[in-house]
């Protein structure tokens, strides 16, 4: 209670009101968005909340996604998916977001605004250790999403010479604090045809909805945890281990893919 008398803690409460609302407005116009208008298709989503409720003790599991990456969207439709509307009466389960900073973090409001909703801005660079050890931080106590592929591509994951997956989300695991966080493979598809621009291109449209991005039906579908401590018994923690658990984790975004599998249970 002394913290209750302190000024740093009026101090805070605006910035944290103003994140709740501003998550629930999101939240809110996100659902209204995918799963109204577009008529998200989800699979796996009951299996996604019984592996959350495996309880550490009193708490629930913590869960990091990866995902594939289409748009400058994907994050919201992932999250949105996953928490929404639980995220109104426990905000504490919004998911830290990793954001290209030259995106997303231009000028102070959009500064603000990212801050709010949990994102963290994230460098150019091959690896960004700084804001990995950032996500380290955070854990055991929140949620995070990851694009092991880094940048947006229609290409499945690692198929790409030129451009191989990032080995953070092996960092993250390698360093978590125990309990580990359970990592939960993220397959999405269609969320291009709501959205302009083209992976690798920096025009305005990449930012807006398309005049046709109504009543597209996109895809999100919830895979089973991928296990990774293997890796590190074998190779210990290694920059040559959190390659191989990236590679793994790709992998199984991969096997998502409708196009690869016959039958995904609902």
């Amino acid at each position: 209670m002394k913290d209750v008398f302190h000024w740093s803690w009026w101090r805070a409460r605006p910035k944290l009101w103003f994140s709740y609302s501003l998550l629930v407005i999101v939240g809110w116009a996100g659902f209204i968005f995918f799963r109204v208008l577009n008529w998200t298709r989800v699979r796996g989503w009951g299996r996604f909340q019984k592996w959350r409720r495996q309880r550490n003790g009193r708490e629930k599991r913590n869960i990091i996604m990866v995902s594939n990456h289409l748009t400058m969207f994907d994050s919201f439709i992932v999250g949105i998916i996953a928490f929404f509307p639980e995220i109104i009466f426990y905000p504490s389960v919004a998911p830290y977001n990793l954001a290209a900073k030259e995106n997303y973090f231009r000028n102070g409001i959009l500064r603000l605004l990212m801050w709010c909703l949990h994102a963290l801005p994230v460098k150019s660079s091959r690896v960004d250790v700084e804001v990995m050890q950032r996500v380290v931080q955070l854990l055991p106590g929140a949620n995070a999403h990851i694009f092991p592929g880094g940048r947006r591509s229609y290409a499945p994951l690692g198929s790409e010479p030129s451009h191989p997956v990032r080995g953070g989300i092996g960092y993250v695991l390698a360093n978590a604090p125990t309990p580990k966080p359970l990592v939960v493979p993220v397959f999405i598809s269609g969320v291009q045809k709501l959205f302009g621009g083209q992976p690798g291109k920096s025009d305005w449209r990449r930012w807006f909805i398309r005049p046709t991005g109504f009543f597209r039906r996109p895809l999100v579908i919830f895979g089973d945890p991928v296990e990774w401590q293997d890796i590190i018994q074998n190779l210990g923690n290694t920059k040559q281990a959190w390659e191989a658990i990236a590679r793994r984790v790709a992998e199984a975004i991969n096997r998502l893919d409708p196009a690869q599998v016959e039958t995904i249970d609902r």
